[in-house]
């Protein structure tokens, strides 16, 4: 049986880590973005802009990309095919009256940046008068080929003031009069907490690592199944503790600029903690107080989650409640996936596969994408994509 169960492994193993090379891909391809569009009404005037990660403009519409090497923007490929660019983005934004969008004229487009990604802004401009009802406000960019891609839409109309956020189940929005409520804001925040962890890759894949060894204990030298369900929920639950209020301490400094950190910087370094902790399950050093390592690298992933709520953006009125709200939602989304893999983690447990296999390639595989994360973040350049 022994000689048996051995060429099993080895055949899973193998096959786990060719599903992690197949799956890199996936996870270090077009990640998701954000669009922001922004429109201000003076009277029957109105000014705004629009603004577009490069890289979704080239990964949408590659026969006008005019993205250069490192996704810098090449400006003479810019400027030739400005008159193109302007009237595809406008085609697929309206702002105004419910039934009877502004017209509206581009300005000059500029290169600017966002978390140091490099964007592109598109002005605009129109006659548009509301009469003080309502305003609708509708975006199709990204969403047929990019779901996870999402709007923010900020609202400006006197002393009124609108934020909401449209994504492909929600292409159009509106806004009755009167400013958005402290509960409508909450709620947008808290969803867009929920779908970056959702989508966050790396922030699954380091929860995972942690939850795997966590329905086991590390005795003589060998990984056992835990001996009820009571000692791995609250093995469970120091980690998640721990990293919840690591990454909520950081979040809070950075989202209000008290301690700010290079992009690049942190996003290697959350790529290096993924690897840390799979390594540590395959070659234990770390097995009895896993919340340490939980809250180390915690401190970390809160700077990752801080740059995407900035980028996001805060409501100036309202940016305490916002960034409560955000972080309320990357707990949910956190917790919807411990909720749903620890009960079948620990039903595994005792099989020897999980202890033998699964749990050691598993991390293993892990190691894999998250070393390409790390070359890849720290290098600036794609290992895979070229």
């Amino acid at each position: 049986t022994r000689m048996n169960l051995l060429p099993r492994r080895k055949i899973a193993a193998a096959l786990l880590w060719i599903a992690a090379l197949g799956l890199a891909p996936a996870a270090l391809g077009h990640a998701a973005g954000y669009g922001y569009l922004k429109a201000v009404f003076e009277g029957d005037a109105l000014s705004g802009q629009l603004e577009l990660a490069i890289r979704d403009f080239d990964f949408a519409f590659f026969d006008l990309a005019f993205g250069g090497p490192g996704g810098k923007p090449d400006l003479g490929q810019l400027h030739r095919k400005e008159p193109e660019i302007a009237a595809l983005l406008l085609s697929k934004i309206a702002v105004g009256p419910p039934g009877s969008p502004c017209s509206l004229s581009p300005g000059p487009i500029v290169a600017g940046s966002r978390g140091g990604e490099p964007y592109l802004i598109l002005p605009f401009s129109g006659t548009c008068p509301t009469g003080g009802g309502e305003i609708e406000v509708a975006y199709d960019l990204m969403f047929d080929i990019d779901p996870q891609h999402r709007a923010l839409a900020d609202i400006r109309r006197g002393a009124e003031h609108y934020e909401s956020v449209l994504t492909p189940g929600a292409k159009v929005i509106r806004f009755a009069a009167g400013s958005a409520s402290l509960s409508e804001t909450a709620g947008a925040y808290i969803i867009q907490g929920a779908h970056h962890i959702w989508i966050g890759y790396d922030h699954i894949l380091f929860l995972v690592t942690l939850l795997l060894p966590a329905v086991l204990v590390r005795t003589e030298n060998k990984w056992r199944p835990a001996d009820g369900f009571a000692s791995a929920f609250w093995s469970t639950l120091k980690v998640v503790t721990a990293f919840t209020l690591a990454h909520s301490i950081t979040l809070s400094v950075a989202a209000f600029g008290i301690v700010e950190l290079p992009s690049r910087f942190v996003e290697s370094a959350i790529a290096a903690s993924v690897v840390v902790a799979a390594v540590n399950n395959l070659y234990p050093v770390i097995t009895r107080r896993l919340w340490v390592v939980a809250f180390a690298f915690g401190l970390v992933h809160g700077f990752g989650f801080a740059s995407v709520l900035n980028e996001f953006g805060l409501p100036p009125d309202r940016k305490l409640a916002a960034l409560v709200a955000f972080n309320i939602g990357v707990e949910l989304g956190q917790l919807a996936i411990v909720v749903t893999l620890l009960p079948v983690l620990f039903l595994a447990r005792r099989k020897m596969a999980y202890t033998r296999v699964v749990m050691p390639a598993g991390s293993a595989a892990i190691s894999v994408i998250a070393l390409i994360w790390l070359i890849e973040r720290a290098s600036g350049t794609s290992l895979l994509f070229g």
